[in-house]
């Protein structure tokens, strides 16, 4: 299994958009979209080249049934991942690119 380390930035977007989604649409909401993050990135962590790149070396995943992405990219020497952003697909687009080392 690949290591996934967080940005903390991305952590944080992670809890605020589930916060978010449960205060607009309830608690089940917010826990629908922690569980829906975290099935995003599984595949991620057991294949880290299965999304192919879309800007440096950045790599994105659809969250389903969310207008929201993980974006991660993929250090081959470690067989890691790390996560850069959890971003909304229509709002600022590429704002995490600065985040991206590696």
């Amino acid at each position: 299994m690949t290591e996934i380390t967080w940005d903390e930035e991305a952590r944080c977007e992670l809890n605020c958009s589930a916060l978010y989604l449960a205060k607009r649409g309830g608690k089940d909401l917010g826990e629908r979209f922690l569980k829906q993050v975290e099935a995003a990135i599984a595949p991620a962590g057991t294949d880290p080249v299965r999304y192919r790149k879309f800007r440096k070396d950045a790599r994105k995943v659809r969250v389903e049934h969310f207008p929201y992405h993980v974006v991660y990219w993929h250090d081959e020497a470690s067989f890691s991942i790390h996560i850069v952003a959890i971003a909304h697909a229509s709002r600022e687009p590429e704002y995490w690119q600065e985040r991206m080392s590696g």
